[in-house]
């Protein structure tokens, strides 16, 4: 078994590695398929595509852990809403006030999964965004999502409750598509859980996340990593005794410190802020060397805060997989 698997599975092991956005704008061999495609959409929805950038960082660093090359807006691209990446402008969501999930929609997803387990033994992860994440990005725009504050969420409470437990239901079949497809691995994105009352977080984050958790380990024994990003320690500290969840993704602003707050009897996953990565050397080197001590006595795979930035130097990436592996 692998050392992934058995830390996922609450035992010690030597420290698992791999990076979130792993495959992606760092690696030339990933620009090069880039400018033959004419926008990422295009990207998400080839089998072939997906299986080859999914593996280029696992073959290039030897990671314990392969990601699937997709994104968090598939279910709403599925659900009928119309989605676009666009250069300098980012993802955007034209939401008409209901989902209509076509599973078969995401066909691609699933063929570009077997695809990978055809060719590769390393531990495959598969992903969704949380109900919140992945709803957040319908109902707000750009603009709305980089200054979203109390009073916006409050005024489209009413929305948000109507469509949260349908996009909970719709995740969890959705990973379930992605199980069946031969994942090792599922991991929860809700990388805006920061900005929701510890009174929302509780009903939009940590019960729709629960009954996700739920349906999944009713019909398979998969591992399940979940990251409430951003939350504060009480929201992280409820986040982690989710019932059945195998193990948290601590973000970056985490204070390890505060361990000892939260569920003792799960694994965890980070917490290296990627501009660490991003510059390289000693001040590198001293913020993996905190984040060994501080996970020496608990299962732990080594991971960033957030995802690799643009423009991070193969030598840091490699020097980095290094120190974990003779650590």
């Amino acid at each position: 078994m692998s050392i992934l698997i058995e830390t996922l599975k609450g035992n010690k092991t030597k420290t698992p590695i791999w990076l979130m956005r792993q495959a992606g704008r760092h690696l030339p061999e990933y620009i090069n398929i880039r400018r033959r495609h004419t926008d990422l959409m295009e990207m998400f929805l080839n089998p072939d595509v997906i299986a080859e950038i999914s593996l280029q960082p696992v073959k290039r660093y030897g990671l314990d852990a392969c990601i699937v090359f997709s994104d968090i807006l598939m279910i709403p691209y599925a659900s009928g809403c119309d989605v676009s990446f666009r250069e300098g402008i980012g993802p955007q969501v034209k939401f008409n006030d209901k989902f209509n999930f076509k599973s078969h929609k995401l066909d691609p997803v699933t063929k570009g999964i077997e695809n990978i387990k055809k060719i590769s033994s390393t531990p495959l992860i598969g992903f969704a965004g949380g109900p919140w994440t992945t709803l957040l990005y319908c109902l707000f725009d750009k603009e709305e999502r980089s200054q979203i504050n109390e009073d916006l969420i409050n005024r489209n409470k009413k929305r948000i409750d109507d469509h949260i437990d349908e996009l909970t239901g719709i995740i969890s079949n959705y990973a379930m598509q992605q199980v069946n497809a031969g994942i090792d691995v599922f991991q929860i994105f809700e990388s805006a859980a920061g900005d929701l009352n510890d009174y929302l977080f509780e009903k939009w984050v940590v019960n729709p996340t629960l009954k996700i958790v739920k349906k999944i380990k009713n019909k398979s024994d998969i591992p399940i990593i979940g990251f409430p990003r951003n939350a504060n320690i009480s929201g992280y500290k409820n986040y982690s005794f989710i019932n059945q969840l195998d193990c948290i993704c601590l973000d970056y602003n985490f204070n390890l410190r505060q361990l000892n707050l939260l569920n003792p009897n799960i694994s965890y996953q980070g917490n290296l802020h990627p501009k660490l990565l991003l510059n390289g050397g000693d001040e590198m080197d001293r913020g993996l060397e905190e984040i060994l001590l501080a996970f020496r006595d608990y299962p732990h795979i080594f991971n960033l805060g957030h995802g690799v930035l643009p423009g991070t130097p193969i030598n840091n990436v490699e020097r980095l997989v290094q120190k974990v592996r003779n650590n």
